[in-house]
């Protein structure tokens, strides 16, 4: 297994939690300068993204950007905006995972 995808898959990951937290921030300020940080981190994820699909199966790769910053972006919105977290949104998040290790297989 190459460690390059994985390391392409996670910068991916990283850029598309900045942009989705800075479009919280974006949407309580108004900013402009947060606006165009928002577009160029989802623009960089996207990037990574398709970069990491040379390597690997489009299927894995998306299921795990999404599932890895989908749980990342509930605990940001949990611990920085006060946002609810229940348990049947933990139970869901735990079948992801679930599901993206299967898909690995």
């Amino acid at each position: 297994m190459l460690v390059k995808p994985w390391l392409f898959l996670l910068a991916a990951i990283a850029a598309e939690i900045s942009g989705v937290t800075t479009m919280k921030l974006v949407s309580d300020s108004g900013s402009w300068e947060a606006l165009l940080f928002m577009y160029a981190m989802i623009g960089l994820s996207f990037y990574f993204l398709a970069t990491t699909m040379q390597y690997l199966p489009m299927a894995l790769t998306y299921a795990t950007w999404e599932t890895i910053g989908l749980i990342a972006i509930a605990f940001l919105g949990f611990r920085t905006f006060g946002e609810q977290v229940s348990t049947l949104k933990l139970e869901g998040m735990g079948r992801l995972l679930v599901a993206v290790m299967l898909a690995t297989l």
